[in-house]
């Protein structure tokens, strides 16, 4: 069964008398216990389509096609049934908090239950990402780690509630090698344990390599290519979607392929219709 259903769906923003298309025709599944990576550059609408998955695009922002939930019974909740982690770790996190508050209050306002039962919750998820002596590490203030370790905090604030959904919007691309591939193990560890159903916003064909199941690639704020990651990555079938290949590092080739020695001519061919011609 599938979480979020598209169909030929769109989202613009509204600018004074002018709509600006970030994303349009969509056809997508977000089958349930999946792991999606939704690929591309900047500017493609990757963030546009997660935030719209949420529930969370701005007041100025339009909507077209069709957009439904079959996966859910009732219409989601955003902090109990989809749980999100931004890109910035920092960001997500109250700096006049302590890290164990914070993430026992995102399990009782999602939740309900006792705030003692809440904080040991806490606790339990600061040991499950790892984070070093969790009854102390409760008691500390966001400053007082690393980013790997606020993006950690803020996977565990995300993931008490018990989401059937999480949605990573470039949750990595703030942090250093080492911490990225950390993070990314850890996601996909702990959604493989609880059949969580993951969609992972990207630009880096590397990281979602080690995660997908699989890949949808926007070009320009169209779908250009999605399906099965192991078919994407082995036999793309969009010139977009081989060039983001092509920019891998491979310690067989001398260097990868730039973008700048792409012309961009060639995807517009395979790009049908639209603003983004």
């Amino acid at each position: 069964m599938s979480l979020f259903s598209l169909s030929g769906f769109g989202v613009g923003y509204r600018d004074s008398d002018r709509l600006h298309p970030a994303v349009e025709a969509i056809d997508l599944d977000v089958p349930a216990g999946r792991h999606l990576a939704v690929l591309g550059e900047s500017g493609s609408g990757k963030s546009t389509l997660a935030l719209a998955l949420a529930g969370l695009l701005p007041a100025n922002a339009e909507t077209n096609g069709m957009l439904s939930r079959p996966g859910f019974a009732a219409p989601p909740r955003l902090g109990r049934d989809i749980g999100l982690v931004f890109q910035d770790p920092g960001g997500s996190l109250d700096p006049l908090m302590r890290v164990g508050e914070q993430i026992a209050e995102a399990r009782v306002v999602n939740r309900g239950g006792t705030w003692r039962a809440a904080r040991g919750l806490a606790e339990s998820w600061l040991a499950r990402v790892s984070i070093p002596d969790p009854p102390a590490s409760a008691r500390k203030y966001p400053h007082q780690f690393s980013g790997g370790q606020k993006q950690r905090i803020a996977l565990a604030a995300a993931l008490v509630s018990e989401p059937a959904l999480l949605i990573a919007d470039e949750p990595t691309s703030a942090l250093d090698t080492m911490s990225q591939y950390a993070i990314m193990g850890l996601l996909k560890e702990i959604a493989a344990e609880r059949g969580l159903t993951l969609v992972f916003v990207t630009h880096d064909i590397a990281l979602a390599s080690g995660i997908a199941d699989d890949i949808a690639v926007l070009y320009r704020g169209r779908l250009v290519e999605s399906g099965p990651a192991a078919r994407i990555f082995s036999t793309p079938s969009h010139p977009y979607t081989a060039a983001l290949l092509a920019t891998r590092l491979d310690l067989a080739k001398p260097r990868p392929r730039r973008f700048a020695e792409i012309d961009p001519r060639d995807f517009s061919l395979h790009v049908p219709g639209g603003a983004h011609e």
